[in-house]
This record gives C-alpha cells, sequence and structure tokens, in this order.
C-alpha cells in the first residue's frame, strides 16, 4: 500500500473514532429528555420493573391512615413511661390483652399522634423494644425514653433518625441501699455497679471513671430485670439509670422504703420521641402534636373545659384549635383536620395532665416537675409559637 492511501486509511479511522465519541453524549442527552418527556407526562418509564402505588411510594401518614393504626415503639416493663398491667393468664387473647394494658407517658404521646389522626387515642399498635433494637424496628414513631444525643440524630448505624422535641428533661442517677452509706459516685470505688447494656447511662459511667480515676466493676446487662435481679442478690453494690427510671423500678422492690437515689446528677438525659427513615411531612406532624399537648397547657386548656374553651373570644386559643376560618390552618398545612388540637386534648389531656396521670402526687413515686414545668412557670418545658 502507498504512503498516500495509508495516511487516507488513517484519516478515516481517527474520522469514524471521533463521531463514535461524539455520539455518545447526543444519545446521553436525547435518552435524558426523552426519561424527561415521560415523566412529564406520566408515561411509565420503559426499564421500570417496580409495580405501580407500592407502600415506598406513599408517605408515612398515607400508610398509617391506609393501615388504620399507629405503629409505636415503647419499652413495655418501664412502670411511669411505658408499663403492661398484670395479664389474667386464665383468659387467653394474651397479646391482645397486652396491648389493651399499656400505659404511661411514652404510650399517651403515641396516644396523642393517634388522636390527632384518628379523633381515636385507641388507635395504635405496641411494638415492645429493647435499647440494642429500638433503632432497628420500622416502627412509624419510637417512643422509648430515649436520649437525645449528637450521634443518634446525625448518623447512627445507617439510620436517619429525626427526634421531635424534649418531652421530659432528665439526668442519670445511681440507687442505693440506704445503709450502705454511700453517699456518691465516688464512696463506690472498687465496688460493682449495674447497668442495661446499650444505653447513654452505660457510655457515661465509663466517661466518669475515667475523669474521676476510679475503679469500679461494671457489670452491663441485656435486660433490665437482669440488672435488678443481681442488685437484689447483692452482687452489684449500686443501679445507675435515669432518675425516672429509676423512681419507677423503686417502688417496684420488696421493701422500697430501704433503698434511696442519690441527689447526685452524672448527666444530661433529654428525652424526646422520634421517627427512622421517615419522610419530612411525618417529621413535622409527631412535632407539632407534641407541641400542641405543651401549648394546650400554657392556654390553660384540658380535657374539662374543652367545649367551654371553644367559645373564647382570644384568636391565640381559637387559631389553636382550629376555629378561625382561613383557607390554611394549622391542621391542613400538617395534612390533618382542622380540629386536631382538639382531638388531642379530648382524648388524652394537654401535656400537664399527662405528666400528673403516670408522675403526680396521686403515682405511687411521685417525680416532682422540676425542669418539665412549663418555661414561664421555671421549667424547660416550651412551645413555639401556633400561627
Amino acid at each position: 500500500m502507498s504512503l498516500s492511501r495509508r495516511n487516507s486509511a488513517k484519516i478515516i479511522l481517527l474520522l469514524l473514532i471521533f463521531l463514535v465519541f461524539l455520539s455518545v453524549p447526543v444519545w446521553i442527552y436525547f435518552d435524558n429528555q426523552l426519561k424527561q418527556c415521560r415523566s412529564q407526562n406520566n408515561l411509565p418509564q420503559k426499564t421500570s420493573t417496580q409495580p405501580p402505588n407500592t407502600s415506598e411510594d406513599k408517605s408515612i401518614l398515607e400508610q398509617v391512615m391506609e393501615r388504620g393504626k399507629l405503629n409505636c415503639g415503647v419499652y413495655g416493663n418501664l412502670p411511669g413511661f411505658s408499663h403492661v398491667s398484670k395479664i389474667d393468664m386464665t383468659q387467653g387473647n394474651f397479646e391482645e390483652q397486652k396491648q389493651e394494658n399499656t400505659s404511661g407517658f411514652d404510650v399517651d404521646i403515641c396516644k396523642a399522634i393517634a388522636a390527632a389522626i384518628f379523633d381515636n387515642s385507641e388507635a395504635v399498635k405496641y411494638e415492645y423494644l429493647s435499647s440494642e433494637g429500638r433503632f432497628k424496628s420500622k416502627v412509624d414513631v419510637l417512643s422509648r425514653n430515649t436520649t437525645w444525643t449528637v450521634e443518634r440524630d446525625i448518623s447512627y448505624k445507617d439510620k436517619d433518625i429525626e427526634f421531635g422535641p424534649i418531652v421530659f428533661y432528665d439526668g442519670q442517677g445511681i440507687l442505693v441501699r440506704k445503709n450502705s452509706e454511700v453517699a456518691s459516685l465516688n464512696d463506690l470505688n472498687d465496688q460493682t455497679i449495674c447497668v442495661k447494656k446499650g444505653t447513654t447511662s452505660e457510655e457515661n459511667l465509663v466517661d466518669e471513671m475515667k475523669k474521676r480515676e476510679l475503679r469500679f466493676e461494671i457489670k452491663s446487662l441485656q435486660s433490665q430485670n437482669e440488672v435488678y435481679k443481681l442488685y437484689k442478690q447483692g452482687e452489684c453494690q449500686a443501679v445507675t439509670s435515669d432518675k425516672s427510671q429509676l423512681a419507677g423500678i423503686l417502688k417496684a422492690q420488696d421493701n422500697p422504703n430501704e433503698h434511696t437515689i442519690l441527689s447526685e446528677t452524672l448527666s444530661k438525659e433529654p428525652l424526646a420521641p422520634a421517627v427512622i427513615d421517615s419522610d419530612q411531612q411525618w417529621v413535622e406532624i409527631v412535632r407539632w402534636v407534641v407541641f400542641a399537648l405543651i401549648e394546650a397547657e400554657e392556654l390553660g386548656i384540658n380535657q374539662n373545659n374543652l367545649e367551654e374553651m371553644k367559645d373564647s373570644k382570644d384568636p391565640k386559643i381559637r387559631r389553636f384549635l382550629g376555629l378561625e376560618k382561613q383557607e390554611k390552618n394549622i391542621g391542613s398545612l400538617l395534612g390533618l383536620e382542622p380540629d386536631y388540637t382538639q382531638r388531642i386534648i379530648r382524648h388524652v389531656g394537654n401535656y400537664g395532665e399527662i405528666y400528673d396521670r403516670h408522675f403526680g402526687p396521686n403515682y405511687s413515686t411521685p417525680i416532682e416537675r422540676g425542669l418539665n414545668k412549663l418555661w414561664n412557670k421555671g421549667g424547660l418545658i416550651y412551645s413555639p409559637p401556633f400561627r
């Protein structure tokens, strides 16, 4: 082959390669335009294999309403927060009895959400979750005496967790026997402390040991029953957990007067409901249901005077109760009915009523409200404006 022919062949080959590379972005461009056109005209994508209208395509609110029940994650073994009362084993229907006899502060948060959606606070199915299993569950809302921490909020084992408003300001305490002469954590040096595994209490205890240069044995146990069993047997000289939990457990002891919760507080424990892998609308619903409980107490609206308060001329009260005639009320902005706050108060009451029901003077081990008073009563409980 002559030199001129060789050069001509090379030029043709280079030209073909150039045309191939040029055609790729052009093909990609027109393919994207075709997909966009199909999407805008609600036409099926050519490569789609996913069936239409799957549950993944629906919002959490739509799924809950379709199901007819709110799936709520609670503990179920912590008096005051969530507790299953005694079951009559002779009656059968154990699971049904368990669901019907679950009560507590955390439970009422779930009931408030169900009331807002269904006008029925009993439209809830409870899932009883361990400390380690609570973030693995597929519940609609987690209301399980859970501490809001930065690690859980930002990233927790590949889970997208959103916390609602703080519903209980707590702190970590220590339970000991009165005759032990223990007055602080320092007095437990070289002794054994039991704690539940997978909790912030366990992490805080390790931090305090390093900080104070103490030496004590930490027994981390899987269940609360194991913790208090070893304490009762004398294998642990102390138990550490949130003070509210210790107060609930204290009353369950055979001789509660023989034990005491030390005044020392080891940590901040802000407890809040949470949603896992959720959508923004659902996060806002949980958030503004909790705020509604708080705002109702601040406005002086409770279960007993709700009907009377509906005749109020106060714009704040009328707006809060969804009585003002306006194109977009608070309920509709959330995807709920205009009277969603009325439903909450009618079925479960306001924040103060819930607190008194489970921790008030009539509770067997009352817990002073302290930081859990309203902001205008010296506490930290606070709601943004409803407007």
